[in-house]
């Protein structure tokens, strides 16, 4: 008896914080309410987690849960025991994002640490920004991001996996792309030669092979992507990290033989011109230790390994849709300055329409006030806070119309595929520069590539989404419609 009345105690002992937070969120969701924040469907503990579960089915990430909201600022619901309010407006969203509260009232707290965050836990992305040297890092990372040399990079791999490619037969055009970002990525902050030395790797099964490092940091990387974005891991995000699966521990054996490789690496001398060389001389200089600059370059190679190849893929699909003819047809014949700026803006209304990712979470530091269309509002601290990009995207519509872009500068869609602000991906141009020469060489060099899986169901491609691309290229085939030299770029 006394045993059993012992166990009823800790029972109840060790519920008590959890009943406590909850009792807090039920708080704190009325006090949004009265203010009048929308809340999506809810379920106790679990959140809008179920809803979000039939989008990751189809190929959808969670921010497509607080589209239908037009007429309110924010958009609230309930991860874990959190807040998470979605600013679904261009004025609510530039509230979040004032430079003037960030860093003060509101700084980065992100579920992604239980995710790709692993591999890179010291990285800016994971940090708030008053960590030491968050400035002075942040610069040696942007000395390292070259333009003129990821587009040399860049335009010479895209032109090599564009030539490679065969005619005729059906190709699986997201592993071309996946290999395309891998390499130039790798090139770029690593070197040719670092980029391939061997890491060993577990696959989902366990088994243990020895696999180039870029190779293995994407898979790694991926592979922590879905893995955190299970059921209970979304309801609880520390749980990603628990040894409870084989999934888990196979993922955490491949993220310890990265890090130790990369810590034996950066003793070594880096490959001129690469990421590595600027970042790791800036970071030495102001005595960074060797670890965060190993989790800065981590951060620097896989942040754009799912972004990019899935802006590249998005943009090919509506491109080579048969009702978008007119604008591969642009591309194709083109005029250097002129083909530039329809590829551009193809690529900036592929992003409005289908943004990779989410805006990084933010989290209330300290309680602030807010004003937006409909008002002011009060945040209170521990809130998570950020913008949905799809809600501020879809209010131009769901059609592909490039010409959105080429109009007069400061006419165009309020759109922030990249975030905005003092945390916004410094990366970005690094990231266009790669997707518009590969969408560029690939469209010259196959104009007569069609989409041979538009009857699949629920395309969408995102760093969640699980959707096909193949492609067949017909040498010399029959477009489906207008006239080569139809440019479009003269309608706008």
């Amino acid at each position: 008896m006394r045993f059993w009345y012992a166990s009823a105690v800790a029972a109840g002992a060790a519920s008590l914080p959890l009943a406590v937070r909850a009792v807090r969120t039920i708080r704190d969701r009325r006090y949004y309410e009265r203010q009048g924040v929308l809340f999506t469907k809810t379920y106790p503990f679990v959140g809008s987690e179920r809803a979000v579960s039939g989008l990751i089915d189809r190929n959808k990430s969670r921010d497509y849960l607080y589209l239908d909201h037009p007429d309110t600022d924010f958009v609230g619901s309930i991860r874990g025991f959190d807040i998470q309010l979605y600013a679904v407006n261009r004025e609510a969203a530039e509230a979040l994002i004032n430079p003037a509260i960030t860093g003060k009232y509101i700084d980065r707290d992100t579920p992604a640490r239980y995710s790709f965050g692993q591999l890179s836990p010291s990285a800016l992305t994971f940090q708030p920004i008053t960590s030491e040297h968050f400035s002075d890092r942040k610069r040696n990372i942007g000395k390292g991001f070259d333009q003129e040399r990821i587009f040399a990079i860049s335009s010479r791999r895209a032109a090599e996996y564009s030539g490679e490619l065969a005619h005729g037969a059906a190709i699986d055009l997201k592993s071309v792309v996946a290999e395309y970002t891998r390499g130039v990525i790798g090139e770029f902050v690593w070197g040719r030669d670092t980029m391939s030395l061997p890491v060993s790797y577990k696959d989902d099964a366990g088994n243990v092979s020895q696999e180039p490092f870029m190779d293995s940091l994407n898979a790694t990387f991926t592979r922590l992507r879905f893995y955190s974005n299970r059921f209970w891991n979304r309801v609880h995000f520390p749980m990603a990290t628990w040894p409870v699966t084989r999934e888990a521990r196979n993922l955490q054996y491949n993220i310890k033989q990265i890090q130790d490789h990369l810590s034996r690496v950066l003793r070594g001398t880096p490959e001129p011109g690469t990421v590595w060389e600027h970042v790791a001389k800036g970071n030495d200089e102001i005595g960074i230790p060797l670890e965060i600059t190993r989790d800065d370059l981590l951060t620097a190679s896989i942040a754009g390994l799912d972004t990019v190849q899935n802006t590249i893929l998005a943009t090919l699909w509506y491109v080579l849709l048969p009702e978008n003819s007119e604008w591969r047809e642009a591309i194709e014949s083109g005029a250097h300055e002129e083909k530039d700026k329809i590829v551009d803006a193809c690529v900036s209304e592929s992003l409005r329409l289908s943004p990779p990712g989410s805006t990084i979470n933010n989290k209330v530091i300290n309680d602030l006030d807010v004003r937006a269309e409909g008002g002011k509002y009060h945040l209170k601290k521990g809130t998570r806070v950020m913008p949905n990009m799809h809600a501020l995207h879809a209010k131009y519509g769901d059609a592909f119309l490039p010409g959105r872009f080429l109009r007069e500068k400061g006419s165009e869609p309020y759109v922030m595929p990249f975030g905005k602000g003092r945390r916004s991906c410094p990366g970005r141009n690094v990231g266009t520069i790669m997707a518009k020469n590969f969408v560029s060489e690939f469209i010259t060099n196959h104009p007569d590539a069609r989409v041979s899986n538009t009857g699949d169901n629920d395309v969408h491609f995102n760093n969640i989404s699980r959707s096909n691309f193949m492609v067949v290229i017909d040498q010399g085939g029959v477009r489906e419609s207008g006239s080569v030299g139809a440019c479009p770029v003269r309608a706008f």
